[in-house]
């Protein structure tokens, strides 16, 4: 499946890291309540944390200033609380080691700002890579417009061609539809999508990645 592309880039949080369930719906109530907005459904917990325009979510969702809600997010969502609740998915280390014994150039590229994004890095405990970038603290436009994609294919001296990007959720599909790469979508079983559409391949491992 993977033979034909030279660089094979991930999504970080929800593909090569999970972070569990409680955490989320502990952590985002927080903020809203202490900003005085209120989360009606529980399920905008969960769009807010894998879907695109988080923006939109907090504003209509959960009744409060987007501006407002990242500045005390940043000051609640710490890496030392978020680390004690997150960890590699079981495939994440083997299959980052098998994809550069292929001769693959790896790169991971997330939206989390960088202390979280180097976080949880460490939790894949070493696996190689060849360029880690954080949208936000790079200044680049949140996902999915494509600057930040084209930033590290340049990076690496790769074309958009010989690029696929591997991530879990809608941002994902439509930030590698952008920039013009192939996309798979890995189902972690942790928020419904139907990207089917937009996907070369949906699968359920990364091992999934070195089948026909």
């Amino acid at each position: 499946m993977i033979k034909k592309y030279k660089h094979i880039s991930f999504d970080l949080d929800g593909t090569l890291v999970g972070t569990v369930r409680e955490y989320r719906h502990f952590v985002v109530p927080k903020v809203v309540e202490e900003l005085g907005g209120i989360i009606n459904n529980p399920f905008h917990i969960d769009r807010f944390w894998f879907e695109k325009n988080r923006n939109l979510i907090i504003q209509e969702n959960f009744g409060v200033d987007p501006e407002k809600f990242w500045k005390i997010w940043r000051g609640v969502d710490t890496p030392e609380l978020r680390s004690q609740n997150t960890a590699p998915y079981r495939d994440t280390e083997s299959s980052l080691k098998k994809l550069k014994e292929m001769g693959k150039k790896i790169s991971i590229i997330t939206g989390a700002q960088k202390n979280i994004a180097d976080m949880e890095i460490k939790k894949i405990n070493g696996a190689r890579y060849d360029y880690c970038l954080s949208i936000f603290e790079n200044n680049f436009k949140e996902k999915p417009a494509p600057e930040s994609f084209h930033f590290v294919m340049k990076k690496l001296k790769i074309k958009p061609i010989e690029t696929l990007y591997v991530g879990n959720s809608n941002e994902d599909a439509f930030y590698a539809q952008k920039a013009g790469v192939d996309f798979i979508h890995i189902d972690r079983k942790e928020h419904p999508f139907k990207l089917e559409k937009y996907a070369i391949r949906v699968i359920n491992s990364l091992e999934e990645l070195f089948g026909t």
